[in-house]
Parts: structure tokens; sequence; C-alpha cells
């Protein structure tokens, strides 16, 4: 397939979406032309109901709605003052690349952490000289800090495999560079970990400005909140390589990271899941990391994690040998939801614009409803997590939806027809 049909093709089934979803509201399309003494018969039914606004708008709401609830009882649930301060080692692991102007972020912070038996290794490129003589300022400043070079270079995965070998500490910490531990975070981690395998502290993007303020607020609506209803209905923890403490015993038994995957966190997580792990989610004392500041970088860090995804969707179709284990299945089903949902999204605002033409007072009571969750998650946020105020980037959620949905089909489109996705590194500020 030549370049300029890989280019034509994703807008070309955008417009195919829009049509549906023009069907799906056909009473729109009918109240139009019957203006004009025409009189339609709807020849596709089925799809009023599939694509009816106020279905979409009861599911979402219900499904926030539902995510919210758990969240809240969640928080009740979790044990703010469940805090180790010293016994097994620990060993923080910071990944570094290009990196040198934020890394004592996550370094600084792990320093000032209440754990005693902490060591913080700073994992770096051989051939990042930068960020090798801002590790060796931070490891000169800080007594339990140290850096190494990785052996394994070429990609995160490889770092942290390098790494945990070369480490002999009981408990392992991830943590990515520009993110900011709360200094009780691995003490609160080590408490669950007293009757759990994995210990995944939340980490969530830091509002600072428009772009990252819609970041967050796409974070709350896409990944926060409907990962509290997924956890409940599927059993579907989130490992990750970032803000989590795991026990060196998991990494026997489910493997290292997968060098080759574009996304080793999600591959890792599935893996984990796979294999009944037990996945403590925590949600105080939550870790605060950059967020994209541009669109374009924004884009691109999506097209990264729905690359991946896509890649680990396809690598567990194809081993049907699975598919009576339930682990698998739940891991699946999260997969195949997301793009399923992220191809609907990509319509978002143009079928807000029919709706609204259609059903002015429906449209503005489900976006009330949405606003009205996010809103309130938010407040809990600044109660919780010490984020500050709301701005006025919820106003954009449609748009945050409409875009993220656009990522989903490009990406699922470029797979398709064989073109690679290569790595993506956001720009971040010191």
């Amino acid at each position: 397939m030549t370049s300029l049909h890989r280019y034509l093709l994703a807008p070309g089934i955008v417009v195919a979406l829009m049509a549906i979803a023009l069907m799906g509201d056909f009473r729109v399309i009918a109240h139009l032309v019957s203006l004009l003494g025409v009189v339609i018969a709807h020849p596709f039914w089925f799809l009023n109901t599939v694509f009816d606004m106020r279905v979409w708008f009861i599911v979402a709401v219900a499904i926030l709605a539902a995510s919210l609830l758990l969240y809240l009882l969640s928080l009740f649930r979790e044990d703010s003052d469940a805090l180790v301060h010293s016994g097994r080692s620990v060993e923080a692991l910071v990944p570094v690349h290009n990196e040198p102007e934020v890394m004592h972020r996550s370094v600084e912070h792990l320093a000032a952490s209440t754990y005693e038996d902490l060591t913080i290794t700073i994992v770096c490129e051989p051939d990042d000289q930068p960020s090798i003589d801002r590790a060796t300022d931070l490891a000169a400043d800080h007594e339990q800090v140290k850096y190494i070079l990785s052996r394994r270079p070429g990609s995160k995965a490889g770092a942290l495999n390098d790494a945990i070998e070369r480490s002999d500490a009981d408990v392992i910490a991830m943590f990515d560079a520009d993110q900011e531990p709360h200094p009780r975070l691995i003490s609160h981690g080590m408490a669950a970990l007293g009757e759990h395998d994995i210990a995944r502290v939340r980490s969530l993007p830091r509002p600072t400005g428009l772009i990252e303020s819609m970041a967050y607020y796409e974070y709350l609506l896409l990944f926060f909140l409907p990962q509290k209803l997924a956890r409940s209905l599927l059993g579907l923890g989130i490992v990750g390589t970032r803000s989590v403490l795991i026990e060196r015993s998991v990494f026997d038994e489910v493997g290292q990271f997968d060098e080759g995957a574009l996304t080793e966190d999600m591959d890792f997580t599935h893996r984990c899941n796979q294999a009944n792990l037990s996945i403590r989610e925590l949600l105080y004392y939550p870790c605060y990391e950059e967020a994209a500041h541009t669109l374009r970088d924004w884009w691109g860090q999506r097209v990264r994690w729905i690359s991946g995804h896509v890649s680990i969707c396809h690598r567990h179709i194809r081993d049907w040998r699975n598919l009576r284990d339930p682990a698998f299945l739940s891991s699946l089903l999260s997969l195949v939801g997301t793009f399923a949902v992220g191809t609907l999204l990509s319509v978002t605002v143009p079928a807000l614009v029919l709706a609204a033409l259609a059903h002015p007072s429906l449209v503005a009571m489900g976006l009330a409803g949405i606003y009205g969750i996010t809103l309130t998650t938010r407040g809990i946020d600044n109660y919780t997590a010490g984020t500050e105020g709301f701005d006025l980037a919820w106003l954009l959620i449609p748009v945050a939806l409409t875009l993220f949905g656009l990522v989903v089909v490009q990406v699922v489109v470029s797979y398709v027809v064989g073109q690679e996705v290569n790595w993506y590194q956001v720009e971040k500020h010191g």
C-alpha cells in the first residue's frame, strides 16, 4: 500500500464513522428532510438504538457514576495510616534517557522518603552523558543514591531488566524521572506488600496549564474512573513500570519486561493478571508526573500508548489456547473494549452537534451529568491528592475525547496496513 493510501485511509474511516453516527441519529436527518415534505422510512432501525445519543449518555453517566462510587469506597476502605518505616530492603529504580533537567524530581522526592531501608538507583544509558553527569551530582548530594550504566541499552525495559538482575533488594520499586513520589509512598506501599505481591500507587498528571489540565481530565474519564469499574467487574489490576512496588518473586514467576514491546508496562500488567498475582492499588500519597505540554506531544504520546495496546491485543488474539483462562479473557476484553470505545469517541463532537439540533435538553442534561461527575472527582482529588482549583479545561472534555478517539482510529489503521510506530518521547521541563 502506498504512503498516500495510508494517509487517506484513516480520514476515510473517520468520515465513515461520522456517516454511521448520522444514520444512528437518523431522527435529525428525518426531521430536516420532513421540513421539505419528504417522508423517510428508517432502513437501519437497529442503528437507531446502537448510536442513539440518549443511550450513550445514560451508559456514560452510569459507568462514571459507578466508578466514582467505587473510588469513594476505595478511599474509605484504605487506611492512610498503614505505614511501615523500616524492615526489608527496597531498591527504587529510576531509568532515564535524555532527562537531565527533570530526574532530580523523582530522586530528591525519593531521598526524602520516610522509609529507612531504601536505596535509589538511577539507571543511565551509556551514550547519555548529560544524564550521567546529573546523576553523578545527585549521587554526591544524597547518601542513599547511586547510578549505574545500563548493560542492555536501547529501551526502558532493558534498563529495568539489567538493574533488577544486579539488585539484591527484597522489593523493587520503579519510578519515571519526572515523577514526584510522596515521602510516605514507599512506607505505605510496603505496608500493602504484607498481604499482596504488588503495590501500585496512583500516578496522575499535574494540571499546570490548559493542555496539561485537559490531559488530567482525559485521564480521569478514560483511565482512572473506568479502571475502577474494570477492576471490580473483571478483576484487572494495573501494574505498569512506574510508581509501583513489586516483590522480587514476581519476576521469577512472570519473567522480565519485554524489551521488544513498545509499551512494556502494559504487556507486564497483563502477564501479572494472567498469573493471578495479588495487586493492591493505593490511592493515598499519589505520585504526580509531568503531562504533555503541547498538542503534538499529547498526540505522539497517545499514539505510542495505543500502539502498545494494539500490539498486545494482537498477540493475545493469536494465542487461542488461553481462551478458557478467566485472567486471559479479562485482559482481552479490556483491550478490545478500549478499541471499540475509542472508535466511537472519534465522532464525539459531530455526534453532540447533531444531537443538540434535535434534543438540546437531552444533550444539556447528559453533559451536566458527565461534567458533574468529573468536577466532583476533581474536588475529591483537591482534598486527597493535593490538586488545586478546577480551572476551565473541563469544558474541553468533548474535544479531548474526540482527539483520543482519532488517535485510536489512526493507530488501528496504521497497524493493519503495516505502518510501524516508533518510540515517542515528550518534551519535559525542569
